[in-house]
């Protein structure tokens, strides 16, 4: 049964604090409570874009994200937008560029343009395409609207609508430290589940499979977050998000193919929400996340009341949507050795390039030693029932040379065990999963 707390935040410059329960999304408060209509219901699963709001900045689907983890962020919706009588220049562009169409879409658009923007003053094309990737358009009147983008480049940034108010939820609801956050789960071990992104486990309540209730916030934990040099290895908390990876310079010197693999999940929105360990906990065998980490020799960091255990990452998955995740633990990070000099390329394909389910995936860690390769990492994904190493291609690859890339390619289509589904067969992904490895070795051959 969901229990009522208590929230505050700033929403377009204006204080708010009210009691939500705590199985209601934050589109619904929006638009229920507050009567900011302008977030709309479209997919309901993160891909229309049509519910984006800005919080703390950043565009997110607010049909995945709980109203409590809006507890003591700065929101700003459409209706916000413009300051008194004058429009903000992203509303005057898409007017002036014919932008404007049916309605439902462009306050998403508008919004997701606006924190583009605000990043990036003056994004080329490619920058204005990929940062309303989560958006959707059922005009199909695209053209028009980048245009609108691009024409409100430039334009002063206005000041950040603030400030965020103190977080106003209990700790016994959402908890913020570790210890309390483990306490909790401990308690209700098997009946609640941690929530961080919610990019998966919020569609799956949507589809009836579980209940909004029963799921525990785990985004206010800090010990959970950060990107940090150790002694020997790189740290990445499991709370840091695909976003905060994609901008991090120590994950591009020792993990460079995990960028390349979080610049593909989803789109902003997603990728600002969703987190590295929500995509190792789902242990879907087409986690993008999961090949890069294969190929970094990764270890998961796991941790309870009781206990706490290192697992490598090869061995953290037990079979499709299952691993060896207790219910009372927390993935706390995942621990990467630090090689200098490490190259890296991940590699997919998908029914499109953004917002699609990945039917193969490639990630190649290598270094060299005077222009052969010295250590030699291969994985894949959504080609058998967890992400997989290939051992065979990888001695293959250390061999060198037009022969060993032939020979590896050769290889691997021995080593996947892909099946036939919805998305492909095991035909086409067995003969991709070969293709793919080559086209990342000539990558990180020619970088």
């Amino acid at each position: 049964m969901a229990e009522t707390l208590e929230v505050a935040f700033t929403v377009n410059r204006r204080p708010v604090r009210l009691r939500v329960g705590s199985d209601r999304r934050l589109l619904d408060v929006l638009r229920e409570d507050l009567r900011l209509t302008g977030a709309k219901e479209g997919c309901g699963k993160g891909e229309c874009g049509a519910c984006t709001v800005l919080v703390d900045g950043e565009a997110a689907d607010s049909c995945l994200m709980m109203a409590c983890q809006a507890d003591g962020a700065v929101l700003e919706t459409i209706e916000g937008l413009a300051d008194g009588e004058s429009m903000h220049p992203l509303q005057e562009a898409f007017i002036e560029e014919g932008g404007v169409q049916c309605g439902i879409c462009i306050p998403g658009m508008v919004l997701a343009g606006k924190a583009l923007l605000d990043r990036e003053p003056r994004p080329d094309p490619d920058a204005i395409r990929e940062g309303l990737a989560g958006n959707l358009c059922r005009c199909t009147g695209y053209t028009k609207i980048f245009a609108a983008v691009a024409r409100a480049g430039g334009a002063p940034v206005r000041a950040r609508p603030g400030p965020a108010p103190a977080a106003a939820s209990p700790g016994s609801q959402r908890p913020r430290s570790l210890e309390a956050a483990l306490e909790l789960l401990s308690m209700h071990a098997g009946e609640v589940r941690p929530l961080a992104g919610g990019t998966d486990i919020l569609v799956r309540a949507r589809d009836g499979q579980l209940s909004r209730a029963t799921l525990l916030d785990v985004t206010a934990v800090p010990e959970l977050r950060g990107i940090e040099e150790r002694a020997g290895h790189l740290w990445i908390g499991a709370g840091t998000t695909h976003t905060e990876i994609l901008r991090s310079p120590l994950v591009a010197r020792y993990v460079p193919a995990l960028p390349q693999a979080c610049a593909v999940i989803g789109g902003p929105q997603i990728r600002n929400r969703g987190t590295v360990g929500g995509n190792l906990a789902n242990a879907s065998p087409a986690a993008d996340t999961a090949p890069a980490l294969f190929a970094a020799d990764a270890v998961v960091e796991l941790v309870s009341v009781s206990d706490r255990r290192e697992v490598p990452i090869d061995k953290f998955f037990t079979g499709p949507g299952r691993s060896v995740l207790a219910p009372d633990e927390l993935i706390l990070g995942v621990r990467v050795p630090r090689r200098d000099g490490v190259r890296g390329a991940f590699l997919r394909l998908g029914q499109r390039r953004a917002q699609a389910i990945s039917k193969v995936s490639v990630a190649v860690a290598m270094t060299f030693r005077d222009g052969r390769p010295d250590w030699v990492r291969v994985a894949l994904g959504a080609v058998a029932p967890t992400v997989i190493r290939a051992p065979q291609a990888e001695g293959a690859l250390r061999a060198g040379g037009h022969e060993g890339l032939r020979l590896a390619r050769e290889a691997v289509r021995g080593e996947v065990r892909p099946i036939d589904d919805l998305r492909s067969t095991s035909e086409y992904r067995r003969e991709m999963a070969g293709l793919l490895l080559e086209r990342a070795v000539r990558r990180l051959a020619e970088a």
